[in-house]
């Protein structure tokens, strides 16, 4: 799932520490891809009990992370998305001239999940980045603890994602399309076609998500919003 999703779905009011750490695992592969695999179970359980609650809460909220985005890839709402967009996406992959239609359609469906749940949730997203700001020290000790080798530009990148808070942008169904094609650019696929069919690229898009926005409580969406409290 994507950044809004996790924290919508798992976040714990009472655990700004928790919350922020659901979707630190994604910002580490974003802005430090070359140093974002650690193990947040040994590191959560090197932690004595009653001493730093809120790092044992962050780590808890990397862990969930995990575990909620393997449960979302094998759900019947995450199958059953992607059967019912496939055709048309595919043909619109032709179309233009998107490389890895298969690739391109999983991002489009969690992107456009987030969509979704940040026009229906848009004081959470608030909450979402007024929570980041107040927990950066915690990110910072964290980022020690797990013995980050480039801690400086992280938190470089993550003031700079909380400065813009571009989750907002996705309000706008063009962002969309944008976000697709700034993944292809950060993995070094072929992005020429957003450049040369913008318009009708974006037209597409909200036309499928149009559609697919109506079907979600068929396909399941109050199932995955549903806690484990087994992982948390």
């Amino acid at each position: 799932m994507n950044f809004f999703s996790h924290f919508l779905i798992d976040h714990k009011p009472e655990s700004p520490s928790y919350s922020v750490a659901l979707v630190m695992p994604d910002l580490l592969r974003n802005f430090t891809p070359k140093s974002c695999k650690f193990n947040f179970e040994a590191k959560r359980l090197e932690m004595v009990v009653g001493d730093r609650p809120s790092l044992i809460n962050f780590f808890s909220g990397c862990i969930q992370h995990i575990e909620r985005d393997k449960a979302f890839h094998q759900s019947h709402f995450f199958e059953q998305s992607y059967a019912s967009i496939r055709d048309e996406w595919k043909a619109t992959c032709l179309k233009f001239n998107i490389p890895k239609y298969w690739f391109s359609l999983h991002v489009l469906i969690e992107i456009m999940l987030d969509k979704y749940f940040i026009d229906n949730h848009i004081e959470k997203l608030h909450l979402f980045y007024y929570q980041l700001q107040n927990e950066r020290n915690t990110v910072e000790e964290a980022l020690e603890i797990l013995q980050h080798p480039q801690p400086d530009i992280f938190l470089e990148r993550y003031d700079r994602f909380c400065q813009s808070q571009y989750l907002f942008h996705y309000q706008d169904i063009n962002r969309v399309a944008f976000a697709l094609h700034r993944i292809y650019m950060q993995i070094g696929l072929n992005d020429q076609w957003y450049e040369l069919h913008e318009s009708a690229i974006v037209k597409a898009i909200n036309t499928i998500y149009e559609s697919w926005s109506k079907k979600l409580p068929a396909l399941g969406l109050d199932v995955i919003q549903r806690r484990d409290e087994a992982h948390q």
